[in-house]
């Protein structure tokens, strides 16, 4: 294989292996019997839940979502079946493993959602380092406690001394691993037991596999040399996977939000198949691609000197994220309150004009507005009715906002109770992902960087791969409501 920086024959040409034009060969009959069918079972869910239960509804869930997802097929005709059955089954493995499977260490039995628990803790305690960092920068202001000096007082969570330092820390340490191949070597093995089960193409699943430790415009610069020449579905399956998965770094965050450590850990590993086989559901390959049926060799050299080297380069990388994080939120959660402002109005703007206003709630806000629409997608993981609606609207905001905000939003939840722990723990399984519509963007400007010839196909997978990656998130989450006790 060629150095990663050497150029690409052919990367500037723009005959792409799929013409971005490619127009929808699914026939309209069966788009619309799809839906019908998603529709159906979805109306089923909800007059059987009270009979069915929670774990019957989440099985109905996930026959639902998987036909939501054949109705958006590009080309349903031209699916191969043995990826995406594949790729359940190792996603049902995957989840059974976890929540109810055991191995045997040194003559003990060990549960593996014990062991995942474990991981859990101690990733808390790798959190905890960078407190000692931030504590010297910046005081009392890293330990809320110190400063509640009004008894009875409620602080609010200290976003920008509490979870900004541990993207620092953890950036560093992975591109710590990452300059000593470590992660090149996890990686490669995931790559290699998918590409031999599932069927797709080296390049593709190897990203996919970096997509459990690295972020959605990361991941793709272990197979940089082949993304240029790679067909319109192995674009989309990067995409797709970028938007099921979150990055190693953020992962530590969210279990630091107060998120069910077991559910964040599982469903990175889950969205791993379930990712590929979307993909290709939605987005069937129709074109031989270069890496079909291999595993692409990637060993890059390291771009840094030592350890120290890429520990500095890694603090740079995450002060450039936690800055980005910190500036969404400021601005998207301000978009929130002026909407918010607004809704309130309508009630009394309608009712001055002499317009009947019994129809809107009071309190009508963003939140109860996200919590409607998505309560549905709630109901098909499995989440139990009376706090349906309360998932719904962390979903909603996950999607529209990001995570960031809807992770926050939910340890509020649990800070007063307001749900019950199973919802909790489904909650974060659909959350754990950057499907939200500004990392559209992201990934336009991040794969579209490494090949500006394929910014255009991008563009116009972008929509469509959001969705797959929802989606995604959605069936981790019904899997886990199939699985985990009520």
């Amino acid at each position: 294989m060629q150095p990663a920086d050497a150029p690409i024959p052919g990367a500037d040409d723009p005959a792409a292996p799929l013409s971005p034009s490619t127009p929808d060969l699914t026939p309209r009959a069966w788009r619309v019997g799809l839906l019908a069918v998603f529709l159906v079972l979805t109306g089923l869910a909800y007059a059987l839940q009270g009979t069915i239960g929670p774990k019957g509804t989440a099985l109905v869930g996930c026959v639902a979502f998987l036909v939501l997802a054949a109705s958006a097929s590009t080309n349903l005709q031209g699916v191969n079946w043995r990826t995406v059955i594949g790729g359940i089954l190792l996603q049902l493995a995957l989840a059974v493993l976890v929540i109810h499977g055991s191995v045997t260490l040194g003559g003990t039995v060990w549960s593996v959602r014990g062991l995942f628990e474990g991981i859990g803790e101690v990733v808390k305690a790798f959190i905890g380092f960078s407190d000692a960092g931030a504590t010297f920068v910046f005081g009392n202001l890293a330990n809320p406690g110190d400063i509640a000096l009004n008894p009875g007082k409620e602080f609010l969570f200290m976003f920008a001394f509490k979870a900004l330092p541990p993207i620092l820390f953890v950036s560093a340490f992975f591109t710590v691993l990452y300059h000593f191949g470590v992660l090149q070597g996890i990686v490669r093995l995931f790559a290699r037991v998918m590409v031999f089960l599932l069927g797709t193409s080296g390049a593709e699943t190897l990203s996919v596999a970096a997509n459990v430790f690295m972020g959605q415009t990361e991941a793709p610069l272990i197979v940089k040399p082949y993304v240029p020449r790679m067909t319109r579905s192995e674009l989309a399956t990067l995409m797709v996977s970028g938007f099921a998965h979150i990055s190693g770094g953020m992962m530590a965050v969210y279990i630091n939000y107060g998120a069910d450590p077991v559910a964040v850990l599982t469903t990175c590993v889950m969205a791993c198949p379930c990712s590929l086989y979307l993909a290709k559901l939605v987005f069937p390959e129709s074109s031989t691609p270069e890496t079909s049926g291999l595993t692409p060799q990637t060993d890059v050299k390291s771009p840094y000197v030592n350890a120290v080297d890429a520990a500095a380069a890694g603090t740079a990388d995450g002060l450039r994220l936690a800055l980005n994080v910190a500036a969404m939120l400021i601005v998207f959660i301000a978009f929130v309150a002026m909407f918010d402002g607004l809704l309130s109005c309508l009630k009394p703007l309608l009712g001055w004009f002499g317009l009947p206003v019994t129809w809107i709630p009071d309190g009508l806000s963003l939140r109860m507005i996200f919590g409607w629409l998505f309560a549905p997608a709630a109901m098909l993981m499995g989440v139990e009715p009376a706090d349906q609606q309360q998932v719904g609207a962390l979903l909603g905001a996950k999607l529209s906002i990001n995570e960031h905000y809807a992770y926050l939003e939910m340890k509020k939840l649990l800070a007063a109770g307001a749900m019950k722990p199973r919802s909790f723990e489904l909650a974060a399984y659909a959350l754990t992902g950057f499907a939200n519509f500004a990392s559209v963007g992201i990934q336009l400007g991040g794969i579209g960087a490494i090949a500006p010839s394929r910014r255009h196909d991008l563009a116009k997978l972008g929509g469509r791969a959001l969705f797959a990656g929802f989606l995604a998130t959605l069936i981790n989450a019904a899997i886990a409501g199939v699985l985990t006790a009520g």
